[in-house]
C-alpha cells in the first residue's frame, strides 16, 4: 500500500519539511518525488543552527542519490531560508557549491516578490517596500545604539530584528534563485502545470498576490534620537541624549519622545507583510487534500477567500509557528476546516514552533481551536530532539 509522507524537521524555530509522494507514472509504474518546503530557523534564540547539518544528512540519505523534485521557498524570513546556505558555507566551506552538487534539484518555487526585476513591474508595491526597508534601516541603527550604549534588547525583538534582516535574507535568497534547474516566481495566477516534474499529484496555489502592494501595513512614524554614524570613520550610531525645549514640560516632552519612539509596531509591520507573501498551496493525491501554508498572516487569508480559492482540506501545516493571527478566524476556518465531514476521512494538523521566542507564540487558544477540529494534532518540537523529525502518512 502506498503511502505519501511528510517529515517534520526539528530545526527549533523555524520550518523544514520534507514530502515523499509515492507518484505513479504514465507507465503505471510508481516512483517516490521528494518536495523540500523551506529550511531555516531565528539566529537568536531558537536558532542553534547546528541542527542543519543532521537535517541535512537525513534528507541526502532520503533522496539515496535521486534528485530533488521540488524546492518551495514561502518567504523572505530567515526562520524559512537560511538553512541551505548556512549548510553550504558551514559544510563546505571550499565554497565550491558542493552542497548544491549534491543536493540536485530540477524544480524551485520562490515566492513571486523574490524574482529579480519584480518591483519594476509593480510600482506601487516597490514604494511600499522602500519605506519598509527604510525604516527598518532605522530601528536597526537604534537598536545598534541601544546595544553599544550597554542597555539590553529585550530577546523577543532581537529575534524579530535578526529575523527580519533584508541584508542577511537577500543573500540567502540569491543563493536559493540558484538552486534548482528551473526556478519559477510563484503566485496565486501561476499555472503550475508543467512546472513541476509529477505526474499523478497536482497543485493548487492559493497565496500570495502577484502584487504584494495590499500586504504592507502602517507604519508608525517614530523619533528614536539615533546620531547617525560616519562611514569613514567606521563609526557605530549612538543615541541622542533628548532635552526638552525652553519653556516645554519635562513630563510631557519625554512622554512624547517615548510615545515615537514606536519602534515595536513598525518591526512587527515589517514582519507581517513579508509573511503575507507566503506561499501556500494545496497538495492533492489520491483523494488527499494537504495544505501548506507558510507563515500566512490575516490579510493574506482574507485575500485567499475573496478569491474564492479556500476549500476543505484534510492536513493543515499551520501558519506562523501557532500565532494567532496566523490562523483564519473561525468563519473562514469553517471553510478549511469544516466540522462536519463529509467524505469521512480523518484531519490532522501539525506546528512547528517553540516557545518562548515572540509573545504568545503559539497561542494556546488558536492550538486548541484547530484540535478540536482534527483528529490528530501533531506538535514536532514535543516527540523530536532538535535536528530529528516527526513523520505523518497518508495512506491511499
Amino acid at each position: 500500500m502506498d503511502k505519501l509522507r511528510i517529515r517534520a524537521y526539528n530545526v527549533l524555530f523555524g520550518d523544514a519539511i520534507l514530502i515523499t509522494v509515492p507518484d505513479r507514472g504514465l507507465n503505471g509504474e510508481v516512483e517516490p518525488r521528494h518536495i523540500l518546503i523551506d529550511m531555516g530557523n531565528v539566529l537568536f534564540k531558537g536558532g542553534a543552527d547546528q541542527v542543519f547539518k543532521p537535517v541535512m544528512e537525513n534528507i541526502l540519505d532520503v533522496l539515496d542519490g535521486r534528485p530533488l523534485d521540488l524546492y518551495v521557498m514561502t518567504h523572505e524570513h530567515l526562520d524559512h531560508v537560511q538553512g541551505l546556505l548556512y549548510a553550504e558555507c558551514k559544510f563546505h566551506p571550499s565554497g565550491d557549491n558542493a552542497l548544491r552538487e549534491q543536493l540536485q534539484t530540477r524544480y524551485a518555487w520562490l515566492t513571486a516578490s523574490t524574482e529579480e526585476g519584480y518591483y519594476a513591474r509593480f510600482p506601487d508595491a516597490e514604494k511600499r517596500h522602500l519605506a519598509f526597508e527604510a525604516a527598518f534601516t532605522e530601528v536597526d541603527s537604534y537598536l545598534e545604539a541601544l546595544k553599544a550604549s550597554g542597555a539590553a534588547v529585550p530577546g523577543v525583538i532581537e529575534a524579530l530584528w535578526v529575523n527580519n534582516n533584508p541584508r542577511k535574507t537577500d543573500c540567502c535568497v540569491d543563493y536559493l534563485r540558484g538552486l534548482a534547474e528551473h526556478t519559477y516566481y510563484v503566485h496565486r495566477d501561476f499555472d503550475p502545470q508543467g512546472k513541476h516534474p509529477f505526474c499523478e499529484a497536482s497543485f493548487e496555489i492559493w497565496a500570495p498576490e502577484e502584487n504584494t502592494a495590499g500586504y504592507y501595513g502602517e507604519l508608525r512614524p517614530v523619533a528614536l534620537g539615533v546620531t547617525k554614524p560616519s562611514e569613514r570613520r567606521r563609526q557605530k550610531p549612538t543615541l541622542t541624549e533628548l532635552t526638552p525645549p525652553s519653556g516645554v514640560d519635562a513630563g510631557a516632552f519625554y512622554n512624547l519622545v517615548d510615545m515615537r519612539r514606536g519602534y515595536v509596531e513598525n518591526l512587527l509591520a515589517i514582519d507581517q507583510a513579508a509573511n503575507n507573501t507566503s506561499v501556500v498551496f494545496c497538495l492533492e493525491w489520491r483523494g488527499w487534500r494537504l495544505l501548506f501554508a507558510g507563515d500566512a498572516e490575516q490579510l493574506s487569508w482574507q485575500a485567499m477567500h475573496r478569491a474564492g480559492v479556500l476549500g476543505p482540506v484534510h492536513f493543515l501545516k499551520v501558519s506562523h509557528h501557532g500565532s494567532h493571527n496566523g490562523t483564519p478566524d473561525p468563519a473562514l476556518l469553517d471553510t478549511i476546516l469544516p466540522v462536519s465531514r463529509q467524505d469521512g476521512k480523518p484531519r490532522c494538523a501539525l506546528v512547528s514552533t517553540l516557545e518562548g521566542v515572540y509573545n504568545n507564540v503559539p497561542d494556546d487558544a488558536t492550538l486548541n481551536l484547530l484540535r478540536d477540529r482534527c483528529d490528530t494534532f501533531y506538535e514536532v518540537h514535543e516527540k523530536a530532539l532538535p535536528g530529528g523529525y516527526m513523520d505523518i502518512e497518508f495512506e491511499a
